[in-house]
């Protein structure tokens, strides 16, 4: 047991190891404090890291869902536009191919052609009864089957035929020939619609 002299001595001396103590406990605080400063702020960062990717991560997402349905909105607008044109174009076309059969039906060409359909069919009939069909008010085509068929027959005057030539059928023989010029122009039509590079792939 130390021996003090007297009570300052051992004041002293208590006073020593109390601040000694008392730094130690001291920077072992301070220690942990900063450990646990330490550890909190990098706790914290990683957190704030994560969140923001995550954050960012799903924003990238909704911007890339929504470029997708722009760019799918944008390619179906350009497709209906494309198509509309084209459409327009090949009607603006077969409209163009109608008008040409009108004007032929009107100029002195047709009765040639109405004469060259009509060759042969009383024969291919057998002179049997024919029933044929044309455009209302036709007289080309009336005059015609009258000047020139062998054999009975019936003029019948339709709307279905609205550019020109004429149909024939032998009832008896089950026999029917198309010989309009609206039939061959939708033939045309369809050929061209089918084949065109206007047409949609």
């Amino acid at each position: 047991m130390p021996y003090f002299n007297n009570n300052d001595d051992a004041y002293r001396l208590f006073s020593r190891d109390i601040l000694q103590k008392a730094d130690e406990e001291i920077n072992r605080l301070k220690k942990e404090i900063s450990d646990n400063k330490e550890k909190n702020v990098k706790r914290i960062e990683a957190e704030i890291h994560s969140r923001v990717f995550r954050n960012l991560e799903i924003d990238i997402n909704d911007l890339n869902a929504d470029f997708s349905a722009n760019l799918s909105r944008v390619r179906n607008e350009y497709t209906r536009i494309l198509m509309k044109k084209r459409r327009e174009l090949l009607d603006s076309i077969v409209e163009a191919a109608r008008k040409k059969c009108i004007e032929f039906v009107s100029s002195d060409k047709y009765p040639n052609f109405i004469d060259a359909k009509l060759a042969g069919i009383s024969e291919r009939f057998d002179k049997k009864s024919v029933e044929f069909k044309v455009r209302r008010n036709d007289k080309v085509a009336i005059d015609m089957i009258k000047n020139k068929f062998e054999g009975n027959y019936e003029i019948k005057e339709i709307n279905e035929i609205e550019i020109g030539g004429f149909s024939a059928i032998c009832y008896e023989m089950g026999i029917m020939l198309d010989e309009t010029i609206d039939a061959r122009l939708r033939e045309k039509q369809l050929w061209f619609y089918e084949h065109s590079d206007l047409a949609s792939k």
